[in-house]
This record gives C-alpha cells, sequence and structure tokens, in this order.
C-alpha cells in the first residue's frame, strides 16, 4: 500500500495533467457538435475496418450458402425482366425499379461488416461510404425486404439506423387494399414490428403483405416488408394495431442494396421550403 502512495505522490502532477486533459476531451466531443461529428467518422472507420476482416473470414465459410442464395436471387431477376424491355443496368446506373410501379433509382451493393439486432436502437455498418456516392438518407434493401437508412458515411463505409430501431418510421401500407400507416418498432422481438394508424374499418387479415407505399424519399414503392401476424383494435386511437412479421431476418444479412431515389434532392427542397413557410 506504501509503494501505491508513493507512486501515486511521485506522479501526481502527471495523473492530474491526464485526468483534465481526460475531461477536456470529453467535453470537447460532447457539446460541440463538429468534433462529436468528427469523432464518430473515426469510429464508423475504425469498425469498419476491424469488422470488414473478420466478416471476409465468416464469408469464406459461408460460400456455398451464399451462391445459393445469389443463385435464387438471380433466377428472379430473370423470371421478372425475360421477354420485358426493362433491363438490369450496372451498379449506379439509372434503372426502373424491380416493381411494378414504374420508378427510377440508382441502385449499388454493398457487404453488411457490422450488424446488431439485440440493443433498443440497432445499427449496421456497411463497406460502401462516399466515396463510392453513398449518402444519409439513402435506403437500404435486402433480396427479402427493407433493411434500414443511412444516417452517415465516411469516405469508404457508413452507418446504417436498422429497422430494428426505436427511432425507426417507416411509410407502409397493405399491399392489398393500398391503405397506409407508419412501421415501427418497439424494442422486443427481433422478428415483429408495428403498423399502426390503419383505420379500423379497413379489412385485415392474417397473412396479408405488408410493403413500402413509395411516399418517403427513402425507400421505392412496393418493396415487400413483412405480413401480418396478428391484429388488435388500439383502444386509445381506435385504429388498428397490427404485428408484422419480417420477411427479412435482420441477424442473418451478408449482402444489401443501396438506394438513391433520382429526385431525393429535389422533393426535400419542397418539403423544406413548406415547412419554413409554415
Amino acid at each position: 500500500m506504501s509503494v501505491l502512495l508513493k507512486f501515486l505522490y511521485r506522479n501526481s502532477r502527471f495523473l492530474l495533467f491526464l485526468l483534465l486533459q481526460a475531461i477536456a476531451i470529453f467535453f470537447t466531443f460532447n457539446k460541440n457538435i463538429y468534433h462529436n461529428s468528427l469523432l464518430e467518422n473515426k469510429i464508423i472507420t475504425f469498425i469498419g475496418f476491424v469488422d470488414k476482416n473478420i466478416t471476409d473470414i465468416t464469408t469464406y465459410f459461408n460460400l456455398k450458402k451464399e451462391n445459393e442464395r445469389l443463385l435464387e436471387e438471380n433466377k428472379q431477376y430473370r423470371n421478372l425482366f425475360l421477354g420485358k424491355d426493362q433491363k438490369i443496368k450496372p451498379e449506379f446506373i439509372p434503372m426502373l425499379d424491380s416493381t411494378k410501379y414504374k420508378q427510377k433509382y440508382y441502385y449499388t451493393t454493398a457487404n453488411i461488416v457490422s450488424n446488431s439486432i439485440t440493443r433498443a436502437n440497432n445499427f449496421l455498418i456497411i463497406d460502401k461510404g462516399r466515396a463510392q456516392g453513398v449518402n444519409v438518407e439513402m435506403g437500404v434493401i435486402s433480396s427479402e425486404g427493407v433493411v434500414g437508412m443511412i444516417i452517415n458515411s465516411t469516405n469508404n463505409y457508413s452507418k446504417v439506423m436498422s429497422i430494428l430501431n426505436k427511432n425507426t418510421k417507416i411509410n407502409a401500407r397493405l399491399k392489398s387494399s393500398k391503405y397506409y400507416g407508419t412501421l415501427s418498432w418497439e424494442g422486443e422481438d427481433s422478428r415483429i414490428m408495428r403498423l399502426s394508424d390503419i383505420p379500423k374499418y379497413v379489412g385485415v387479415k392474417i397473412g396479408d403483405s405488408i410493403e413500402t407505399d413509395g411516399k418517403s424519399r427513402t425507400y421505392p414503392e412496393g418493396i415487400l416488408i413483412g405480413r401480418v401476424s396478428g391484429k388488435s383494435i388500439d383502444e386509445e386511437t381506435g385504429n388498428w394495431n397490427i404485428s408484422v412479421e419480417l420477411f427479412q431476418d435482420m441477424g442473418n444479412i451478408q449482402k444489401v442494396y443501396i438506394v438513391n431515389k433520382l429526385d431525393r434532392t429535389e422533393i426535400k427542397s419542397l418539403q423544406d421550403s413548406i415547412t419554413n413557410a409554415q
């Protein structure tokens, strides 16, 4: 004990200096938006680099399963476009959306290098960033459904707010009737989300498909999300409280598509002008 006290006494000035430095750094990054953003970008880059190497090793041992999935997806695309004028284009070339709604988007592929599903607010990190034309508010989808939205990008990596995030709000609708509401996650089961704001007079059946309604700047119209797995009437609002079982297993994703709506900037400008005028 005496040795420890002597050590602390001899180095008290240096230890005090380290303590003050730590406090200064904490307040600098915690209170300053610019420094906080800079720190987050460094963290995203570091996590992306480390997790990408781990993911590369894991992916190597899952090549057979991944190839089978890609073959099935390619078959679906061939069936969709066979005999039609639309053709699948290369990355980041304008193409018609793969749904029947004929909306133009940019698509590019990315690999997931980090993912979480057990927290109240979950995020993913993907291996595409600003250098590849990826920016905030772009949608991220998979061959099975909606994955999330990009909220931050570095040169070569991007942070995605997962649909399993309590801040997520997605415009979604019943595929059969086209009535739309708000899809959110309550932070419990990673397989289930909640669709609200659907009037109780709308017919809802167990097994009905839920899809994006195209009213946001983020996701194309008609992207499947899940199926109705339960329903009840919300006593406060009088509307349907609908449980949606996701098509995409959020704990088992390796590859995704980044979606950039061509007129996203123009729509955002108009929406901002309306908000500012109010």
